[in-house]
């Protein structure tokens, strides 16, 4: 493995003991990768809908039965696979993974679900990725842990009554952003963000190696509770979402963008779809 290559594993302790939640890597190239390879669902369902900044006329996964066939932009379905979401450094944004059709036509556009974002050197307002966890004690015991790894536990949690799943959102930094993270006693690494609503979140940090040629980071953050999705949806699995790319102007003057989402495992009777398993 390259040495420019840091693979970290995020771990949940409740009371039932310590899950492997999700798996997030920089890659050789600067490239970050987003997976969750620790629950049994393989079939999922991948789509790509436009979210409105100005009115947050979107809803999140935790709202309950909600997958948005109506409203997406591009929608399609994946058997036997582990899909991850992939940003590479000049902005590309996709899903990708062994057996998914993915990477770019000779117009530069998505062969699978993608879209351009933001360049990695530049950074983000606001989370880069959301994974949304639907029945934690389902997913692999983290007896074992081979890669560095991000450890949340349950008391770090504010329950609120009636908010759903556990839902860990991954801010990105530019470089120069390092200078603001604070190292504990422990070791640990973190650095405090103002929250829109004037809160100062305080993220749990994790780096690449120093050979990484864009040197980006991530901050983690942790809300929720050990709810389950409602509605039409499984009361074990879980959604992996992004941040927006093609960022644009509506008709009204407000701010849209086009955001790359899935789920795990894919609803009963949504299959009609495209396949975006390869070869097709």
């Amino acid at each position: 493995m390259p040495m420019a290559v840091v693979k970290y594993t995020i771990v949940f302790e409740s009371r039932n003991g310590r899950r492997k939640l999700f798996k997030l890597w920089f890659g050789a190239d600067g490239s970050y990768y987003v997976t969750v390879p620790y629950h049994s669902a393989k079939k999922a369902i991948l789509f790509k809908q436009t979210v409105n900044y100005a009115t947050s006329a979107w809803r999140t996964v935790d709202d309950g039965d909600w997958i948005p066939v109506e409203q997406a932009i591009d929608i399609a379905s994946a058997d036997d696979a582990r899909i991850k979401l992939s940003h590479h450094p000049d902005g590309f944004l996709q899903f990708s993974g062994k057996g998914i059709l993915s990477g770019r036509n000779s117009d530069a556009s998505a062969k699978g679900i993608g879209t351009l974002s933001w360049p990695l050197k530049q950074g983000c307002h606001g989370p880069a990725f959301s994974v949304t966890i639907s029945g934690v004690d389902d997913f692999e015991s983290a007896d074992t842990c081979n890669d560095l790894f991000c450890l949340f536990r349950e008391t770090d949690l504010t329950v609120i009554p009636g908010v759903g799943p556990l839902v860990i959102e991954g801010h990105y930094f530019p470089v120069m952003w390092r200078r603001f993270v604070q190292t504990h006693s422990d070791g640990s690494k973190t650095i405090p963000i103002v929250h829109p609503s004037g809160a100062v979140l305080n993220l749990r940090v994790l780096l690449p190696s120093d050979k990484c040629p864009i040197g980006g980071f991530f901050g983690l953050d942790i809300f929720g509770n050990l709810g389950t999705f409602e509605g039409t949806l499984s009361k074990s699995g879980f959604a992996l979402s992004s941040s927006t790319g093609n960022v644009r102007m509506n008709e009204h003057g407000q701010k849209i963008g086009d955001g790359l989402y899935c789920f795990y495992p894919r609803p009963d009777g949504i299959c009609k779809y495209r396949s975006i398993d390869y070869p097709q």
